[in-house]
């Protein structure tokens, strides 16, 4: 192996990326993408490799592929150029909506044993909007938190790990579906993929239905729900006494007993963190009944994760961009955003052998992972192989990238 880049390298802003590829294209995620087209074996992949690569880079935009000029990336894809975005946009037919999220759940999966414990999954639902004139009536109208209005376009249900934020398996439906009538149907694709290592769900209270709690009790998954403040509720809040008024006040949680629905549910109320907050108390329906109420208001509270995941996915991977007027095409295309997403929090922890201290943000991935100033060439010894040279210090390396047959050498 060479020990200098040679004469005539060409300069690239990726050369972080082989890493973070070669550790995709090990996974074995070719079973669900791999699909020959135009008689190439590996174009399906070549293909879902620039989609990932644009959502790494901060978009899922198949138009602004051709800012991102770069030749290292023709070289890892063994093309003489890079796909137009015309071809990207495209592209999303070759795909199974349904094979796509399954490598999503294969990624999550992945890198699961190199973490003890059960997980707590948390489940919540975003409204992508359509902001086109050209043909509304494909799409239905749903509740935006974000906007705090009904929106056209999709309804995005996410199940995020409430401890890494990655997306353990999501659902792309028209934006009027209901989210308590999807509640038991993503809960139960949680338990398959998770198997005993599922501690439980957390929603708010739109998930929450007569309906959708009763579901999740026949299958025996434990949840933590959000609970509508109805006539009887308040009721109950009204007749508390003075020390546990003074409790909630002070932030802290309180039992309501059981409730109506089911005599193997709980009640328990919040109160609002801050002393200014005016909205609490809030109420939530549990299954655990053995559980006290601070053990359940701590465990609830981590839904947070998946709104946290939510901002990312927006600000960080143009979450909000829709690429079609037709649901398959989006389902792709969101799909493999989400992909991108796993698949970024999944090498931080196969490197850290355990959930990491401190989990990078989109921006931080980027600028670690997949950004970097250095060189590369041809390997005049072996057709398949590039030799890249980075700005940065770092140890040599080989990695292999399958999926397009060809091997990266690192140099000094």
């Amino acid at each position: 192996m060479r020990s200098v880049a040679p004469v005539g390298a060409r300069p690239t802003n990726l050369a972080a990326l082989p890493r973070l590829l070669a550790y995709t294209q090990g996974l074995g995620l070719e079973r669900w993408l791999a699909r020959p087209k135009r008689g190439i074996p590996t174009l399906a992949l070549a293909l879902a490799l620039v989609w990932l690569v644009l959502a790494w880079r901060g978009t899922g935009r198949p138009e602004r592929l051709d800012r991102l000029d770069e030749p290292l990336l023709a070289a890892l894809l063994g093309r003489e150029r890079q796909p137009t975005a015309r071809t990207l946009l495209r592209s999303v037919a070759y795909f199974s909506a349904h094979n796509v999220r399954r490598a999503v759940e294969a990624s999550y999966a992945a890198e699961l044993p190199r973490r003890s414990g059960r997980v707590w999954v948390a489940l919540d639902a975003h409204q992508v909007p359509y902001w086109g004139r050209g043909k509304p009536d494909r799409f239905e109208k749903g509740w935006s938190g974000n906007h705090s209005r009904c929106l056209r376009g999709y309804r995005l249900f996410l199940a995020v790990d409430a401890d890494t934020g990655q997306v353990v398996t999501y659902l792309l439906a028209r934006g009027g579906a209901r989210d308590d009538r999807l509640l038991a149907v993503l809960a139960r694709r949680v338990r398959a993929v998770l198997g005993r290592r599922l501690a439980g769900v957390v929603a708010d209270c739109g998930f929450t239905s007569r309906a959708a709690v009763a579901a999740l009790l026949d299958a025996g998954i434990p949840f933590i729900l959000g609970f509508a403040r109805s006539a009887p509720i308040r009721a109950r809040l009204a007749a508390l006494s003075g020390p546990q008024r003074r409790w909630l006040r002070d932030g802290g949680a309180i039992r309501l007993g059981a409730c109506a629905w089911d005599a193997r549910l709980r009640l328990f109320a919040i109160g609002a963190r801050s002393p200014t907050d005016k909205r609490g108390p809030w109420v939530y329906v549990t299954s655990l009944r053995s559980w006290g109420p601070n053990r359940l208001a701590a465990t609830y509270r981590r839904r947070w994760r998946v709104e946290q995941a939510i901002e990312e996915l927006l600000n960080g991977m143009d979450l909000d961009h829709l690429v079609g007027h037709r649901l398959h095409p989006n389902r792709v295309a969101v799909g493999f955003r989400l992909l991108a997403r796993n698949l970024a929090i999944g090498l931080q922890i196969r490197d850290a052998d355990a959930r990491p201290a401190v989990i990078r943000e989109p921006a931080a991935f980027r600028a670690a992972h997949v950004d970097g100033l250095g060189t590369f060439a041809p390997d005049d010894r072996d057709p398949r192989a590039l030799l890249l040279a980075r700005h940065r210090p770092a140890d040599s390396a080989t990695y292999p990238l399958p999926w397009t047959d060809r091997i990266i050498r690192l140099v000094a």
